[in-house]
C-alpha cells in the first residue's frame, strides 16, 4: 500500500522538537540525553484543560507533544483525524509505583496512578485536549510496537482514505525494573498520513517482506543507531533520518522472526 506523509513530530533524546530533531540527524550529529526525573520541564501540557494538566502522566505529555507538531506542520484540525496510539510499554512511572504499592501490605493504589495506567490513556487525553469524537487505537507490541502501529495507520488512512494521526512513544523504566526491560532514553515520533494523492508531498510505500531481505538499515551516526535498536519507538528513526535529508531510501521493520515491512520512502520531488 501506498501512503502520504503530510507532517512529523518529535521530541526526545534531547530534542525538543522536530526542527532539532531533523538537524542533528541530516547532519550527523550525535543525540542528547535528558533524565527521567528532568523529562517533565522539557513536555508541553498547556493545551490540556486545568485538571486533565494536572492528571497526565509524563507518557501522556510525551505522545501528545510530538502530535501537536505533526498536526500543525501538515495542517489540518486535530479534531477530525483518527488516532493510533502506539506504546511498547505504556506509563512506566505509573507501572514501576503500582508495582511497588502492590508489594506493600496495604496494597494502596493512587487513583489518579490507576487512571493513567491504561493503556488508551494518552489517547483520551489527547482526545479531550483537542475535542476529537473520532475512533482511537491503542496498540502495544513490544519491540514491534512501531512496524504494527504503523502498518494499522497505514491501513486505516487507504481503506477510510483519510488523513490519520500515528504517534509510537515509548519511556525508560525507573529502577529496579529499568534493569529488566533497558529503554535508554524517551521518545514520540508522530505522523500526519494520509492516503497517497497527487500532490508532491512524501511518499511511503509498505509491503510486507521476508526479514531476510535486506533487513534493518543502520543509521549514519552511533549514538542514533544505539537508539534504533534499543528504544521501541526508535525503529523509525530510519524513516526520519531519509526524510530529514531528502534521500529515497528503502528498509525493512521487523514484525517476527520471519516477516517485516518493508517500506519505500520517497521525497516529495521524487515520489
Amino acid at each position: 500500500m501506498k501512503i502520504s506523509i503530510r507532517g512529523v513530530g518529535f521530541v526526545g533524546a534531547g530534542k525538543a522538537d522536530w526542527p532539532e530533531a531533523q538537524a542533528a540527524l541530516r547532519d550527523g550529529r550525535a543525540p542528547g540525553h535528558v533524565p527521567l526525573a528532568e523529562l517533565g520541564r522539557a513536555l508541553k501540557s498547556d493545551r490540556l484543560p486545568r485538571i486533565e494538566r494536572r492528571r497526565a502522566g509524563k507518557s501522556t505529555r510525551l505522545a501528545m507533544t510530538a502530535c501537536w507538531q505533526a498536526v500543525e506542520a501538515a495542517g489540518v484540525d486535530p479534531s477530525s483525524l483518527p488516532m493510533i496510539f502506539a506504546s511498547s510499554t505504556g506509563d512506566t512511572e505509573v507501572l514501576t509505583h503500582t508495582c511497588a504499592a502492590l508489594a506493600e501490605p496495604e496494597r494502596a493504589i493512587s487513583p489518579i496512578r490507576f487512571h493513567n495506567s491504561v493503556h488508551n490513556a494518552p489517547s483520551g487525553y489527547w482526545s479531550i485536549a483537542v475535542g476529537s469524537r473520532e475512533p482511537a487505537t491503542a496498540i502495544a507490541a513490544h519491540g514491534e510496537t512501531a512496524a504494527v502501529g504503523l502498518l494499522e495507520a497505514g491501513m486505516q488512512a487507504v481503506l477510510e482514505h483519510r488523513p490519520v494521526l500515528f504517534v509510537v512513544h515509548d519511556l525508560p523504566f525507573p529502577e529496579p525494573l529499568a534493569q529488566v526491560e533497558p529503554i535508554p532514553e524517551a521518545m514520540a515520533i508522530a505522523l500526519v498520513l494520509g492516503p497517497e494523492g497527487k500532490s508532491s508531498g512524501d511518499s511511503l510505500e509498505i509491503v510486507h517482506a521476508s526479514t531476510g531481505n535486506g533487513g534493518e538499515n543502520c543509521l549514519a551516526e552511533s549514538g542514533w543507531e544505539r537508539l534504533r535498536q534499543e528504544v521501541p519507538a526508535g525503529r523509525l528513526l530510519p524513516l526520519l533520518e531519509a526524510i530529514a535529508r531528502g534521500e529515497a531510501r528503502s528498509f525493512v521493520l521487523g514484525l517476527d522472526a520471519t516477516s517485516g515491512l518493508a517500506l519505500h520512502y520517497r521525497p516529495g520531488e521524487q515520489a
